[in-house]
């Protein structure tokens, strides 16, 4: 396994979903300022964020945590 956010966590070396290792890994900050790895599969087009949980592990993050995440916030 790869180092994961922030170099915390571990992230997955193959699809979640088909198991394919063909997977495209994109590092960011979202805009609240957490550390996430966007994870996309070549073979099955699955797409999944990671972030490092309180276990130092990667969790998986839901899409809509996501945009809640990265929503600009009013002034």
């Amino acid at each position: 396994m790869s180092t994961g956010p922030a170099g915390g966590g571990l992230e997955p070396t193959v699809c979640s979903s088909c198991a394919s290792p063909q997977l495209t890994r994109l590092p960011m900050v979202l805009t609240d300022g957490t550390e996430v790895t966007f994870v996309s599969c070549h073979a099955c087009e699955r797409r999944e964020w990671f972030t490092v949980g309180e276990d130092g592990l990667a969790q998986s993050l839901p899409i809509e945590t996501v945009l809640a995440r990265s929503a600009k916030k009013p002034r």
